[in-house]
């Protein structure tokens, strides 16, 4: 089916679409390399240039970055892991040894705990430092 419908071979003014057939001596123009307007074209056309190329090397690089796993949601999951563990691991260090000692001597009824509430005050510090990043 290479056959165009009539309909569609008639000029309509209502499709113009402003562009008509001309020869090539019609189209030749001469540029006047002289004119402010050349000029700055010519100016903006070089400086969008420069600017493309720095473009394309910050995403050349943040590319390589990304491709060499430094970069990207997954080394950030990876990391707030890592910090997540080392966290975890170290309130371990400071819950695990008090439980431990209250473990000792099950056949005892009684804890006797002297100056308990400062010790306690000085653990609960440790913490919320470690997850929170104050003691407030």
């Amino acid at each position: 089916m290479n056959k165009i419908p009539s309909e569609y071979l008639v000029l309509r003014s209502q499709e113009d679409f402003g562009f008509s057939a001309v020869d090539e001596n019609e189209v030749t123009q001469t540029v006047d390399e002289n004119t402010l307007e050349t000029k700055i074209i010519r100016e903006t056309v070089s400086t969008s240039n420069e600017m493309l190329n720095g473009i394309n090397d910050k995403l050349d690089r943040i590319f390589e970055l990304y491709n060499q796993g430094k970069l990207g949601l997954d080394v950030e999951r990876q990391q707030l892991q890592k910090e997540t563990s080392e966290k975890l691991l170290e309130l371990e260090k400071m819950i695990i040894p008090l439980l431990v000692n209250l473990m000792k001597n099950p056949d005892k009824e009684y804890i006797y705990w002297p100056n308990r509430k400062d010790k306690i005050q000085e653990q609960i510090d440790k913490i919320l430092i470690l997850t929170r990043g104050t003691s407030e």
